[in-house]
């Protein structure tokens, strides 16, 4: 998983990414299987791509949404679940992305953390669930991570495209141990898992987990880069 992890680190500096011939698709030379599917591609390249939704891990499909909700068309990615609501085709709420952060917590049977009540100094505050949302070091950290990152609707101011994002946090910023066994201080969000990682390069500290592979199971098909040898003899 780390070396998963280091790859993915790669090739966010790179910047791998190509449109595929298929009409709006995004691919990536480096998986075996599944695009960025439209309608979603768009979607997935304006609002954060790799380091916000990760790579594809399934096609797109009709699934039934939580909580025996309706039908609807979607695709799963790493860290999220990519859906299409067709009631609201035309307008900037058609594509959507799951409460994958409170799905997993639920899945733990995790209840959601006493409310700590009031602000905390240079924090965000969101009394709808009385969680603050700090740095973890000068000027990097939850907070500025959840305020510089948003989606791209239309109409929103930038606390409001940060919480369709990433949602309201669900708990406080604590030391848990991530699936790569990491012991990192971690905060829970509706849509997502925020990790802090000290370790990492400035861009990189904060991480998001990978909520959708933990979901599924699934995890991405990654072609094996061919290892040099000898040359083979003339014949």
């Amino acid at each position: 998983m780390k070396q998963l992890k280091l790859l993915l680190l790669s090739v966010l500096l790179l910047g791998s990414i190509r449109a595929s011939t298929a009409a709006s698709n995004y691919c990536f030379p480096e998986l075996k299987a599944y695009c960025v599917e439209a309608p979603f591609d768009k979607y997935w390249v304006a609002n954060g791509g790799l380091p916000v939704f990760g790579y594809p891990i399934s096609a797109k499909d009709r699934y039934q949404a939580p909580d025996q909700g309706p039908i609807l068309t979607m695709q799963w990615t790493e860290r999220q679940r990519l859906e299409q609501h067709n009631t609201l085709a035309g307008t900037p709420y058609e594509i959507q992305i799951g409460l994958l952060g409170k799905e997993r917590m639920a899945q733990f049977n995790r209840d959601l953390e006493p409310a700590a009540r009031r602000p905390a100094a240079d924090c965000l505050w969101f009394a709808e669930t009385g969680h603050n949302v700090c740095n973890q070091a000068d000027g990097m950290g939850f907070k500025h991570y959840w305020q510089s990152h948003g989606t791209t609707t239309a109409g929103l101011d930038s606390y409001a495209r940060s919480l369709q994002l990433f949602g309201l946090p669900l708990t406080s910023a604590q030391f848990e141990v991530n699936p790569d066994g990491d012991e990192v201080i971690t905060q829970w969000f509706e849509r997502a898992r925020f990790e802090w990682h000290p370790d990492q390069p400035d861009q990189f500290k904060v991480l998001l987990g990978r909520l959708g592979s933990e979901i599924t199971g699934f995890e991405p098909e990654i072609i094996p880069e061919p290892i040099p040898g000898p040359n083979p003899p003339n014949k």
